[in-house]
């Protein structure tokens, strides 16, 4: 008895097959990342918005706040994944995911200070021998 199921088609429905659960396995990863465990506190926005408006964070979070200050989005669509379809939004995560992460887990940014620039008309503090 002849099959009209080929082996070039049963390989075809493997791929499918396949293809199938990886999507499934994405779409379910992808729920988990847009509803997160807890709802983002008062606390962790607070955390969010400061380091946004620092110098450390990316140039595309600083606007990303700047549109939230306009009242385009909240912290809150944003936290909870409800602008993830929104292009700034996937910009500034991409950028900052991990730190935004590390916010919401109640860990407060490290800020670097810079170190004051020495001007050169400035005079040394100390001096050695060689200095004179």
């Amino acid at each position: 008895m002849s099959t009209w199921r080929t082996a070039e088609v049963l390989t075809a429905e493997d791929v499918l097959a396949k293809s199938v659960a990886a999507a499934d396995r994405a779409m379910r990863e992808a729920a988990k990342l847009r509803h997160p465990a807890r709802e983002p506190s008062a606390e962790d926005v607070r955390r969010v918005m400061r380091f946004a408006k620092s110098s450390e964070a990316s140039p595309e979070l600083q606007a990303l706040q700047r549109r939230i200050a306009a009242g385009y989005l909240s912290w809150r669509q944003v936290l909870l994944g409800e602008a993830a379809d929104d292009r700034g939004v996937r910009a500034a995560f991409d950028k900052d995911r991990d730190r935004l992460a590390a916010l919401c887990r109640g860990e407060e940014p490290r800020v670097e200070r810079p170190k004051p620039k020495r001007h050169d008309d400035e005079e040394p503090m100390s001096f050695t021998e060689d200095a004179w």
